[in-house]
């Protein structure tokens, strides 16, 4: 379990920084800003979803963890709305944006056998 959450969070920092970057956040301040709130959520998620696959029912677990993306999503926006120095991109939309990639690349990665 302690490899999965330092992969995900890893590959989620990667992805969500790049991202960010290239969406024009490129203030220090911002940066580490994604980089913390990542840390107060990934570890967390990634640590409900891997208790929650020793559960037989699959369609729970992936109801499951569409509700927890949709919750990181406005949790990390309202965050980013209120801590973020540039207001290049609104936090709603930034949280979609990096949540959505870092997600369907991990699905991705996932699948093709790659993590």
């Amino acid at each position: 379990m302690i490899y999965s959450l330092i992969i995900s969070l890893s590959l989620t920092l990667i992805i969500e920084i790049i991202i960010s970057f290239a969406l024009g956040i490129r203030n220090k301040i911002d940066i580490i800003s994604i980089v913390f709130v990542n840390l107060l959520t990934n570890p967390l998620i990634v640590f409900i979803v891997n208790i929650l696959r020793s559960l037989s029912n699959k369609i729970v677990l992936y109801i499951v963890i569409l509700i927890l993306e949709v919750l990181v999503i406005i949790v990390e926006g309202k965050i980013f709305e209120k801590v973020l120095i540039s207001k290049r991109i609104n936090g709603i939309k930034l949280s979609i944006i990096n949540n959505t990639t870092s997600f369907v690349l991990g699905v991705i990665m996932t699948f093709l056998n790659i993590l």
